[in-house]
């Protein structure tokens, strides 16, 4: 944001964070989606998450933010970043690469006001959760 002053600058990072808070846990979402919620560029929204401080870091699921095509950072926090996303079981590639993004890729962010939960990709049905030669039915 050009010009913007500090104030301007503490409210786009608030709504940055409060959205990143709202994320559930084993899910991800993009800059970009977070981005187009707030009314700002991606790039701004990356700069904000990578720039937080340790007490932020602590308290904001900011590993939950990747790439539009489900990259992880590539900066000092890469590691923290793909350890916690495994933790939460989210699978990740050796490459830093989200597998299965429609999966675990939450796209449609509300503002904090809003009631609506965030709605989140329906989990896929479990391979082989019927007997062996029952068939699946409506």
């Amino acid at each position: 944001m050009p010009g913007a002053g500090p104030s301007a600058t503490s409210r786009a990072k608030a709504d940055v964070l409060a959205l990143v808070r709202r994320i559930p846990a084993s899910r991800v979402t993009t800059f970009n989606a977070i981005a187009d919620a707030c009314a700002m560029s991606a790039r701004h929204v990356s700069h904000l998450l990578a720039n937080l401080n340790e007490d932020e870091r602590e308290f904001c699921p900011w590993h939950r933010v990747v790439a539009k095509g489900g990259a992880i950072g590539h900066g000092p926090h890469r590691e923290a970043q793909f350890a916690r996303l495994v933790r939460e079981g989210v699978s990740v590639s050796p490459a830093g690469i989200v597998q299965d993004l429609a999966r675990h890729v939450v796209l449609a962010l509300a503002a904090e006001s809003d009631a609506a939960p965030i709605p989140v990709a329906p989990a896929p049905k479990p391979v082989g959760s019927r007997s062996r030669g029952m068939k699946e039915r409506p």
